[in-house]
């Protein structure tokens, strides 16, 4: 680790790629990780130490179905295969101009150009999320309908 501290663009795009992640391509190892922990884990605990011990318990009984979440999300070809998208998004025009002039002018430094990446992700990232939840409220009122 260099002890870099994250700027916030990054920390925003990291977040909104686990995001995209857990709820398109790793949806049903989430959802089994949700359900493991609305079974075993107790949800108010009020911090006696039985149940505190219960807690610890029950998230303990989840860890495989963690494991599992955190090896989808960390997988390079799922955030390859995201990020190649986000950086596609036709409502990022802007952005991908800036990293491609920043391109040009810093060729062989890819340190210099990583704001403009960052912001190019985060545009891309939340038109996948606001694209995604629109289908999935459309989707939802149709069911509802």
């Amino acid at each position: 680790m260099s002890g870099r501290k994250p700027s916030k663009t990054e920390e925003q795009v990291n977040i909104l790629m686990t995001k995209v992640l857990s709820d398109r391509f790793c949806r049903q190892e989430s959802l089994d990780y949700d359900a493991c922990v609305a079974n075993f884990v107790i949800p108010r605990p009020d911090n006696s130490y039985v149940d505190q011990s219960l807690q610890r318990i029950g998230l303990r009984k989840c860890e495989p179905y963690k494991e599992v979440v955190e090896k989808c999300i960390g997988d390079e070809k799922r955030q390859t295969a995201v990020a190649r998208k986000a950086a596609s998004m036709p409502q990022c025009k802007e952005e991908h101009a800036a990293l491609q002039k920043c391109h040009r002018l810093y060729p062989n430094d890819v340190a210099a150009c990583e704001r403009q990446t960052h912001e190019l992700m985060l545009c891309g990232l939340v038109q996948m999320i606001q694209r995604y939840s629109a289908k999935g409220g459309a989707a939802a009122a149709a069911k509802e309908a």
